[in-house]
């Protein structure tokens, strides 16, 4: 075992054993499950003094826990053996690696990942498409000195497991584990928490300006993808770098991706061998150096920009111009698998004192597997040529349990065949397989507009003007996006569109960024929204025809993520219910438990396990958050000494709607007390 170090020029040193050329390991007989026997200097995720470290002692203590190799109880023997990355910390370790090298730790990663995928159920296509991408802008640039952004977080797991926590990546979206997209809290190397996607320009170039006006020479980088490219805010952000003009780089990750079946249709952008010198020269300092467009005086100042424009529109590919006309210099496009071209530009591209906006088109395949990973994925599965999970018969059967949103499809194809005015507008980064019925049965009628949620609320109250009866489904967290236009465009106007707020409330493993908190409390502030929640799948299927039956102002209805309630599939015809009134469904003494949403359930399981003790509580089914039962509140103040309400959400939401209307109808004057179980306890 031999000893290297790594330098970069800022100044960041890094010590590890083994010889990274030869990749010569050695054995020992004290390891039984791991083959080979490593000595390397441990150190902690988070270094001591950074800014991330200082921010949070939780996340110090997390980065402690993180090393590269994976613990030895995770590791089993027909997993593929990874000599080059089990040598790699950190990124300082990809410096002194050559082509050759880094193509192998290329495959060592998606073997590494696809073990991941036959484990875990999430979908690991993107970071698969961009794992040569992530080695190569962590080969060029020296994070965390260098800012790097991602804008989703479906691309960072080769990213992850290259700065230092490959340990922790089977414990993803899992409790103490890693989050499944970057996060400041989480690492050093993430620059800017992602999430919900298209933020990353806007970020990136905030860090710019901040670089420049400090004095400082550090890069930028961000990576989009296909996806956030339907969001307006990378356009906007897009056309400010280029009036800016501050350094920056943005590359989009096109894995040809698209909602629109046509355009994945056509043959895709061609990577040639001209193709692949043209960009080199594009990128290059020569080439930078005589381009005019900036350069030239007022008087040949257009002519110039519009010659340059043409000649390169000629070599890109279709819609390149776009960026040129948004201000950003295109190269491209890149072969997102060929490492050579992709160093090869990036360090052009960084090479350059004064570049401005820089957009790099590079194509990459979601599918695209080296030889020796395609060996292993189809000895695995030899009909289908990729992993899957297998389960047995229980698990199987338990797979197959019906959901809310199953339900909702059922009860708007039964309205919609009541109603052939219907339309059904999607908004948000994925479409859950329920859906995809409702697309193929209404194919006229079902409008898919992705990452677009701003333009989804609009779309909707156009095409209520426009005499139909527009549903807007969006997830709870992704109409936070789109409230400007919930305010002005709909609510303010009484224009009735009806929204379905998917995955309300807690969402499991997929964490704090879908989670689906604020909903309640922002839309029943409005004025003239009807704020509703069905507390089981027979209500969810009357909210559908109540909301069907609204033609004068806005409403909207939320449903959790999950399982129905009852077990059998029998699907009763939807019943429109009278606005604002709620229902008794336990008669109690003494104690009212006073549920909302979902949260019903919980309390008349509360009432079973008191009844048991002798404890007799009354349940009541809010329905209504906005306008309130108000008989029904008051009735529950007269008759019980406590009254309870439960629900799913942020303060300023159906509680407090309720202590609102206690306080000022006098009902706290009594010998009513009022208390609030909300299960989110840091909001």
């Amino acid at each position: 075992m031999g000893s290297a170090v790594a330098q970069c020029p800022h100044g960041i040193t890094s010590h590890s054993t083994g010889n990274l050329g030869q990749k010569k390991l050695g054995y020992s007989s004290r390891c039984s499950k791991f083959p080979c026997q490593l000595d390397f200097a441990r150190f902690g995720l988070l270094h001591q003094g950074s800014s991330a470290a200082s921010s949070s002692d939780h996340s110090t203590e997390f980065g402690r826990r993180i090393n590269a190799v994976p613990d030895m109880d995770d590791m089993f023997w027909d997993k593929v053996p990874t000599p080059l990355l089990d040598m790699v910390e950190n990124p300082i370790h990809l410096k002194n690696l050559s082509v050759q090298e880094l193509k192998e730790l290329a495959s060592e990663i998606r073997s590494e990942l696809s073990c991941i995928m036959s484990e875990k159920p999430n979908s690991l296509k993107a970071s698969l498409a961009v794992v040569e991408l992530t080695i190569a802008i962590h080969h060029v640039f020296h994070a965390p000195v260098d800012k790097i952004l991602w804008d989703v977080g479906e691309q960072t797991y080769a990213h992850k497991i290259l700065t230092g926590r490959r340990a922790l990546m089977r414990m993803m979206r899992q409790k103490n584990g890693l989050s499944s997209f970057t996060s400041r809290f989480e690492s050093e190397y993430d620059s800017f928490g992602t999430g919900h996607g298209c933020n990353s320009v806007s970020a990136g170039l905030g860090m710019a300006i901040a670089r420049d006006i400090k004095g400082k020479r550090d890069r930028v980088v961000t990576v989009i993808s296909n996806a956030t490219t339907l969001a307006g805010q990378v356009y906007e952000a897009m056309s400010n770098a280029g009036y800016l003009d501050s350094n920056m780089i943005v590359i989009l990750n096109d894995s040809r991706r698209s909602l629109h079946p046509k355009i994945e249709q056509e043959p895709k952008t061609s990577i040639t061998a001209l193709s692949s010198t043209l960009i080199k020269i594009q990128s290059s300092k020569s080439f930078r150096k005589f381009r005019i467009t900036k350069r030239i005086g007022r008087g040949m100042h257009e002519l110039a920009a519009k010659f340059d424009e043409y000649a390169r529109g000629m070599i890109g590919p279709q819609g390149s111009t776009l960026f040129e006309e948004l201000g950003l210099y295109y190269i491209g496009p890149v072969d997102g698998h060929n490492l050579e071209d992709l160093i090869c530009v990036l360090q052009q591209v960084s090479s350059l004192d004064s570049m401005g906006p820089v957009l790099i088109h590079v194509i990459t395949e979601d599918n695209h597997q080296d030889a020796e990973c395609n060996e292993k994925i189809e000895a695995d599965n030899p009909q289908e040529g990729m992993i899957t999970i297998s389960y047995d018969d229980s698990v199987s059967s338990s797979v197959q349990t019906r959901t809310y949103s199953d339900c909702l499809v059922d009860s708007l194809l039964m309205e919609a065949e009541k109603h052939k005015d219907i339309v059904l507008v999607h908004a948000g980064m994925e479409m859950e397989p329920s859906f995809q019925v409702l697309q193929e049965t209404f194919a006229d009628r079902f409008f898919d507009v992705g990452m677009a949620e701003q333009h989804a609320v609009t779309f909707s109250a156009g095409l209520s003007r426009g005499g139909l009866r527009p549903f807007c489904i969006i997830p709870s967290t992704f109409l936070q996006r789109a409230y400007d236009q919930v305010v002005h465009d709909v609510d303010r106007q009484k224009i009735p569109v009806r929204f379905v707020i998917t995955s309300a409330g807690l969402v499991g493993n997929s964490g704090p960024v879908y989670c689906g908190a604020f909903d309640v409390t922002f839309m029943s502030c409005l004025p003239n929204m009807i704020v509703m929640a069905p507390s089981d799948e027979d209500e969810l299927v009357d909210m559908v025809a109540t909301a069907a039956q609204i033609d004068d102002r806005p409403v909207c209805f939320r449903y959790p993520r999950g399982a129905i309630v009852r077990t059998d599939h029998f699907m009763h015809p939807g019943i429109p219910l009278e606005i604002g009134k709620g229902r008794v469904l336990v008669e109690g003494k003494e104690v009212a438990l006073l549920g909302y949403g979902a949260m019903v359930q919980n309390c008349l399981k509360a009432q079973a396990l008191l009844s048991r003790l002798g404890i007799e509580v009354t349940v009541a089914d809010a329905r209504f958050c906005k306008p309130l039962d108000t008989e029904l509140l008051t009735l529950l103040c007269e008759n019980h000494k406590f009254l309870i309400t439960v629900e799913e959400g942020s303060i300023g939401g159906f509680a407090s709607h309720v202590a609102q209307f206690i306080a000022l109808n006098g009902h706290l004057d009594g010998t009513v007390k009022v208390m609030n179980i909300r299960n989110f306890h840091f909001w």
